[in-house]
């Protein structure tokens, strides 16, 4: 197997975030997930260096060097696995981009303009929730399954919705929580043909496996690629398979469809397969309902059957309930640079890699712990190590684990933890494995982590259920950081002020009602009385998430695109501070990100005169724009007559290919015998070079269109491309609108010239 790179980071992998945050916004690489475990088609278990989800598609991110695809520079056996891996991740249904690290060091003014080419000018990123805790139940068997608490209340009410004659619903429950199971179970006791929508050939066939084994009785079919089963009983099928073929199928065929990852309904082709059936009853499947583009996907689907995040998973007894105890250091990480969603890995080793830090952690272990087992979460293999040597020095049974250590080794390693041989797992990217002991009793964050998602994953490891197990217990170790680099932790993942030592973080509420009790009467919980805390001190927590304050707010890369101004006259205004920032991110010494309000741009707008623009009325104001053109030269018409000609389905055109247009254009009147342009064109005088033409296309008629964001240059590839916000709802009768109004402002213009010369021939 292959060698893989900490989760902690990389030179290299920390420069892609910083481009990635350059191009798309700070606030926006906290989409990024690091190190994203998969399975390849050998079920062998893989990470893809960082996994993004856009517009309702998975998007793998692999940053390599320049020979780890050279069969002459590598072995065969690493350049055919490499091909293995990625060859893997297309097959799951993912986009796959690779970038090299030279090119990233060299160019990244051509990364950025490739990251804006490859992920859309406007991005839709939401969070990935699939790192949540699963519970692994008994093997699934519709005679003999037995469903739990929140699947029967979600079955409950969807049957009460279909009395009162409602005939679709969303059910929200948390990744792993058997939300599929749920919806096969209502679909099998409504009984009707059922049809089951997925983005993914995965989601597909992981469905089919479900239906066939809890309603064997049905036929299940599959209808993606080439297998188009579409006659069975149960048709699960990807919704681009279903939308290509809707022909093949009459509107009232099913009786009930189902719609996994919901919150992709939104989408056309949802739309357009959603607007086409007629079924009694429609179901949406989510794990996060909110979407990135503020569509409420209630919009959709109504009603909410039912509900289960990660708390009320633990409310219902889905999963442990949670405590907490913070462990403080004297580490600083003030002067740590970080890049949005991670710590500078070199800042970061010279601060913690400390033997005082090392010693607390295995201290904190002797103290507070003994043989519970635990599982120390650490930054880098490094780190591991050093902590598992001093444990074992200690005479603790105690090992180190990671990804780059062999398959088999792994193995062993995780199987002496689980058997109960080894207490205490020293574990760098253990976590990316999916791997989890339900047994373990404690976690140690011993790894500063800015990553909701990282630090949501590592605690996940920790939450499934066990017998004998009541709870589990989290060690935060809380290093000094500035209010806008501050590691996560419990407190600040679920926004709690008030912490007391070892008080329950997650719980039920009659769990947390009776130990207010305890605490109102000065009296310790049971739950502590093994834990050397004095659980009636308590401290203000500072809470503060830069990121969760940037969440609702605009940032300055937005805000060019919602005004029509250029880019450098909003950096003078806020320069000159005629523009003030509601919220100022300082990302090192010399790099800040800065963010407004909606209000603060709205009042801007109207103080200054600007047009807000975003994508409900940018395609009007486009053609508005075309409709009162104003032209002190011919140039405006003649470029958009070239984009309508050249421009591919996405709205993109080769500058080069524009070029060609405005010289044969000019040409053209010329051998005519036509006024070509006004004197001092260029067009007019001849001898112009292709270069000297694209330097004016860009100065000139582009220049406009780009201030009002209709259209983009990527620099580097030599692409103009219509935004896509315009493109896409451009119909074809508004196109041809476009090319006559171009036509009849070039028969005005050059009208002007004929009149001139009429009437210095009559004089």
């Amino acid at each position: 197997m292959p060698t893989y790179r900490s989760a902690s980071g990389s030179s290299a992998e920390d420069l892609f975030i910083e481009l990635f945050s350059d191009t798309f916004g700070a606030e926006k690489a906290g989409y990024l997930y690091s190190q994203y475990p998969f399975s390849d088609i050998y079920q062998n278990s893989r990470f893809a260096d960082f996994l993004i989800e856009n517009g309702g598609r998975k998007v793998a991110i692999e940053i390599d060097d320049e020979a780890s695809h050279n069969p002459k520079l590598i072995s065969q056996n690493k350049f055919y696995d490499d091909l293995l891996k990625q060859n893997s991740m297309i097959y799951l249904g993912w986009d796959v981009y690779r970038w090299a690290v030279r090119q990233m060091q060299q160019q990244p003014e051509t990364v950025k303009d490739e990251l804006r080419v490859f992920l859309g000018q406007h991005p839709s990123f939401r969070e990935i929730e699939d790192y949540l805790p699963t519970q692994r139940g008994k093997s699934l068997d519709g005679s003999q399954l037995e469903l739990k608490e929140h699947q029967k209340q979600a079955l409950a009410t969807l049957e009460e919705m279909r009395c009162n004659f409602e005939t679709i619903a969303l059910l929200y429950h948390a990744t792993g929580t058997g939300k599929t199971v749920t919806a096969v179970m209502d679909a099998k006791r409504f009984g009707k043909r059922t049809l089951f929508l997925a983005h993914t050939v995965e989601l597909v066939d992981q469905a089919t496996k479900t239906f066939r084994k809890l309603w064997p009785r049905a036929t299940v079919g599959r209808y993606v690629e080439s297998m188009k089963q579409g006659n069975a009983f149960v048709v699960c099928g990807s919704i681009q398979s279903v939308a290509l073929n809707l022909e093949r199928f009459k509107p009232d065929d099913f009786g009930y469809i189902i719609v996994d990852e919901a919150h992709h309904a939104s989408a056309d082709t949802y739309q357009k397969v959603l607007a086409y059936f007629t079924p009694e009853f429609t179901l949406g499947l989510t794990a996060t309902p909110e979407r990135a583009d503020d569509k409420n996907i209630l919009d959709i689907f109504k009603n909410t059957a039912h509900k289960l995040d990660i708390q009320t998973a633990v409310e219902i007894g889905e999963l442990v309930p949670v405590r907490c105890i913070r462990i403080h250091t004297n580490i600083d990480l003030t002067k740590v640079r970080f890049n949005s969603v991670q710590y500078n890995i070199r800042d970061l080793e010279s601060k913690i890699y400390v033997p005082e830090r090392n010693q607390l952690i295995v201290d904190t272990w002797l103290q507070y712990v003994k043989d519970k087992r635990t599982v120390i979460f650490c930054a880098s293999v490094k780190h591991a190590q050093e902590i598992a040597g001093r444990l074992h020095d200690a005479g603790v049974a105690a090992e180190a684990v990671s990804g780059e250590i062999k398959a088999s080794d792994r193995r062993e390693v995780l199987a002496r933890f689980e058997k109960g041989e080894t207490k205490v797992l020293c574990a760098c990217d253990l976590l990316n494995e999916g791997w989890d002991c339900p047994a373990t009793e404690v976690l140690f964050m011993a790894r500063p982590t800015m990553s909701k998602v990282l630090y949501t994953q590592q605690l996940g490891r920790g939450m499934r259920l066990s017998p004998g197990k009541e709870s589990l217990m989290v060690f935060d170790f809380v290093d000094n950081a500035s209010q806008y680099n501050m590691p996560y932790s419990m407190h600040r993942l679920f926004r709690l002020k008030e912490y007391k030592p070892g008080a329950l973080v997650l719980g039920t509420k009659q769990q947390k009602t009776a130990e207010q009790g305890l605490y109102d009467r000065g009296e310790r919980p049971d739950a502590l009385i093994d834990w050397p805390v004095d659980a009636l001190d308590y401290e203000l927590v500072d809470i503060f998430n830069w990121q969760e304050e940037a969440a609702g707010m605009i940032s300055q890369m937005e805000f060019v695109r919602r005004v029509d101004v250029q880019t450098e006259t909003i950096e003078r205004y806020v320069r000159d501070g005629l523009l003030v920032p509601d919220l100022v991110v300082p990302m090192s010494e010399h790099r800040t990100f800065k963010y407004f309000k909606e209000e603060t741009l709205q009042k801007y707008a109207k103080q200054y005169g600007w047009t807000l623009i975003d994508d409900s009325n940018r395609k009007d104001l486009f053609l508005d724009m075309v409709r009162q053109m104003d032209m002190s030269y011919s140039y405006k018409p003649v470029l958009l007559k070239a984009v309508l000609l050249f421009a591919d389905d996405k709205g993109r055109v080769k500058l080069s290919d524009i070029v060609t247009y405005f010289r044969e254009f000019y040409e053209a009147r010329r051998a005519a015998g036509l006024v070509v342009e006004k004197a001092n064109s260029i067009y007019a005088k001849g001898g112009y070079t292709d270069a000297q033409a694209q330097r004016n296309i860009l100065s000139n008629p582009f220049k406009r269109f780009e201030d009002m964001q209709m259209l983009h240059h990527t620099k580097t590839l030599g692409v103009i491309q219509v935004d896509e916000s315009v493109w896409k709802k451009l119909t074809r009768e508004e196109k041809q609108e476009i090319e006559r109004i171009c036509d009849e402002k070039l028969e005005q213009y050059y009208g002007r010239f004929q009149a001139a010369q009429t009437e210095g021939d009559l004089k």
